[in-house]
């Protein structure tokens, strides 16, 4: 008795066609060094952006903080971007607690930069990722221990 080849050749075609799936799938990856299209990308914390969204991640930390004083960062240990809707920020930032008590009278028209750190006080490392939009910038998410979740 002859067995079915019409079977055999459908199946070996199918088999064929996914293989070649497999391979331009593993050929279309990047190469080292290239990013995924909506993948993180590696920023210089110099980046004038950088800068910009992180003293919009200060503020808005401040804004949210039920501390007494204000903290402000001293250092931005790394800054990443993703290219979504607009430009997400993920920044790992130094920040320490100034003097500066938030209550003081001159309210909102204080200077950050210009206020003395604390004595004492243990700076932390804060992971922040502000977003910065069309129209606007503001800070989805903030986590005391490294990148947001």
């Amino acid at each position: 008795m002859a067995t079915p080849s019409l079977p055999r050749a459908l199946c070996l075609g199918l088999l064929a066609l996914c293989l070649l799936a497999f391979l331009h799938n593993a050929c279309a990856r990047p190469r080292s060094g290239e990013g995924l299209i909506g993948g993180r990308r590696d920023l210089s914390p110099s980046d004038p952006q950088v800068q910009k969204a992180a003293q919009a991640a200060v503020a808005s930390y401040n804004m949210g903080s039920n501390s007494l004083y204000y903290f402000r960062d001293t250092n931005i240990l790394k800054a990443q971007s993703q290219l979504v809707a607009g430009i997400k920020y993920y920044l790992t930032v130094d920040m320490g607690s100034t003097a500066c008590r938030k209550n003081m009278a001159t309210g909102d028209g204080v200077d950050i930069a210009t206020c003395p750190f604390a004595t004492g006080v243990q700076e932390e490392v804060i992971g922040l990722h502000p977003t910065s939009r069309r129209h606007g910038q503001g800070v989805s998410g903030l986590n005391r221990s490294g990148w947001p979740g």
